[in-house]
């Protein structure tokens, strides 16, 4: 037979013990809790600004394998053609624009319109632009569109920008 010291010993942790532990779980959220959301809102900034320049990259390339015009563009509020103004929050479409008149042509079944759909972004981010749509020339250029910027910026405290600029050439870079 065991003595009752010994069954007093396994008997399991004790209230004290529990709250100690539960405290110290507690402390450690509290610390972990902010840098989680930076992290996840980060996250959300690079995941968008890699579709968009994947989507400017695609533009371009449909450009110069269809030989026509492929553009850009913010959605309007219909969200099924090029809308205006700078803000594009509300997503943008790349899509043929044969007649070259700024917004999307009728889909056929060669050249399906729009090519992507991009819904609005999260809350958290601004998407701006210093125009409301961006021309892929057959030669791949912007031509007489010129050169266009893209910012992406948090809306929380310590985010940092996010650029993607499109030469005159094309060219597409991110900062």
């Amino acid at each position: 037979m065991q003595p009752a010291s010994d069954y007093r010993r396994n008997a399991g942790f004790t209230t004290i013990e529990l709250l100690v532990v539960l405290v110290i779980a507690a402390i450690l959220a509290a610390i972990a809790g902010p840098s989680f959301m930076d992290f996840i809102n980060n996250t959300r900034m690079t995941s968008a600004m890699s579709q968009l320049t994947g989507d400017l990259n695609l533009a371009r390339s449909e450009a110069i394998k269809r030989n026509m015009r492929v553009l850009v563009c913010v959605r309007n509020a219909a969200g099924a053609d090029c809308g205006t103004g700078t803000d594009w929050r509300n997503g943008w479409l790349v899509c043929y624009d044969g007649d070259q008149d700024g917004s999307c042509d009728a889909a056929t079944a060669d050249a399906p319109n729009p090519l992507v759909v991009r819904q609005a972004l999260n809350a958290s981010m601004a998407l701006t632009a210093n125009a409301n749509l961006i021309r892929f020339n057959p030669s791949g250029t912007q031509g007489a569109g010129g050169a266009a910027t893209l910012t992406l910026a948090g809306t929380w405290a310590g985010a940092q920008l996010s650029i993607a600029s499109i030469a005159a050439t094309g060219n597409i870079s991110r900062q």
